[in-house]
């Protein structure tokens, strides 16, 4: 085969193939770098594609639109309220707010609509000085409660005339569950409140149980507080085991996905003592609970933890000690000693549960358990007999961390050991 020197700066393209006699036909196209460059123009090929099908679909360009990067103009995270000092009820965004029947919820509520006029309700502090606007969406209770609340708890607490146009309450009891979406939706867009408190969210569809149309209602009332830059809060009832982060229906559980923060109101047992806890928050969660009790006008004022250490009269002090140990010496005796910790060998004295021995065991190397098969190890283990009285023990294993709550990917809540 015959040998070319290829001259500096050009490029050669060729294409060989052998002839009849052996010898080498060699076709030979020389094209210079500028020649070569013009060719590999990206305006040019672009053009030349032209015709194609182009690899950039209506689908690809809007979620381009949704790419978040470093230096992507967004706006701020904005809170409309403080709870015992920490940041909450964030715009464009969804609150739940839950508990049993008859535990203060809705008091709750009241204490967040008299804070959007006056500057501090009890552990609540508005951060914007200017007021703010609310409307409040009362799906269950009858119109006579929803005045009388409005009137005079709401109006009570913040102790002055109400400036009715930062208030829009509405009673939709009446109304049609597509009724009640739809005339939701025609309040936010009308009067712009920066905060919605829906009470109760469950009335919005049929059923609390119906997959599709839970993720609907969830979905829409998202994008109305990102699209009108309201904070939307979400009265639900707990699921009657009283477990605080058991929303009751496929409801409760895409809301628990869904909101930024949640908080659980109840009355302390035995008491006339309310509570108000927030169970989870996505940026600034605050352990510290309000305490609050009915004064004779029904207005809430606050107090202590009923269950906090106090002094005697006689001067000594008395222990607060939580439910799970508030059982006699001899019933505590029937218990399996193995996971009692004592101050002393008599079985009057002081004792307490081994909490991280008892759950540790039950566990064992599950990674996690559901609440009833937690709940049959640790009462076998334990010779607890009453599933009541185990309830006790295990609010207190979540509340020392021992043991904790979370949903796991069929959206069913289970128990797990925290991360250590």
């Amino acid at each position: 085969m015959a040998l070319f020197p290829w001259p500096v700066g050009i490029i050669p393209v060729s294409l060989c193939r052998p002839c009849k006699d052996n010898e080498c036909l060699t076709k030979i196209l020389y094209l210079n770098e500028a020649e070569m460059n013009r060719k590999k123009d990206p305006v040019r090929e672009e053009l030349a594609r032209a015709g194609e099908a182009s690899q950039i679909t209506p689908s690809l360009r809007k979620l381009d639109g949704c790419r978040i990067m470093t230096d992507t103009d967004v706006p701020e995270e904005d809170f409309l309220m403080r709870f015992n000092g920490k940041a909450c009820f964030p715009r464009r965004d969804l609150t739940a707010i839950t508990g049993q029947e008859k535990c203060g919820k809705t008091f709750f509520t009241s204490m967040l609509m008299a804070c959007c006029a006056q500057p501090q309700v009890l552990a609540l502090e508005r951060i914007p000085d200017q007021p703010l606007r609310v409307m409040w969406y009362d799906t269950e209770q009858s119109r006579p409660t929803t005045k009388s609340i409005f009137a005079n708890r709401v109006a009570g607490l913040v102790g002055k005339e109400l400036p009715e146009d930062e208030f829009f309450v509405f009673n939709v009891r009446s109304c049609t569950y597509d009724e009640r979406m739809d005339y939701l939706v025609a309040g936010i867009e009308a009067y712009r409140p920066d905060l919605v408190i829906i009470d109760n969210v469950s009335e919005l569809l049929p059923s609390i149980n119906d997959p599709e149309k839970t993720v609907e209602v969830v979905g829409r009332l998202m994008e109305l507080a990102t699209l009108y830059a309201c904070n939307i809060s979400l009265v639900i009832h707990l699921n009657r085991t009283g477990e605080k982060r058991n929303l009751r229906g496929w409801l409760g559980t895409e809301i628990l996905h869904k909101a930024y923060e949640a908080y659980c109101c109840e009355q302390i047992p035995k008491t006339d003592v309310f509570s108000v806890e927030q169970l989870f928050s996505r940026k600034f969660h605050t352990s510290e609970k309000l305490f609050y009790k009915i004064d004779d006008k029904g207005l809430p004022f606050q107090t202590d933890d009923p269950n906090a250490r106090q002094h005697a009269d006689d001067g000594r002090y008395e222990s607060g000690k939580p439910d799970a140990y508030k059982v006699s010496a001899v019933r505590a005796a029937t218990f399996n000693q193995a996971y009692i910790l004592r101050d002393g060998e008599d079985a009057r004295t002081s004792w307490k549960w081994d909490l991280h021995k008892l759950f540790g065991d039950a566990m064992g190397d599950c990674a996690q358990l559901s609440q009833e098969e937690l709940q049959r190890r640790v009462m076998e283990l334990s010779h607890i007999e009453q599933p009541k009285y185990y309830g006790k023990v295990f609010d207190l294993a979540v509340e020392k961390r021992v043991v904790c709550t979370t949903l796991n990917k069929g959206g069913r809540v289970v128990v797990i050991s925290p991360p250590s």
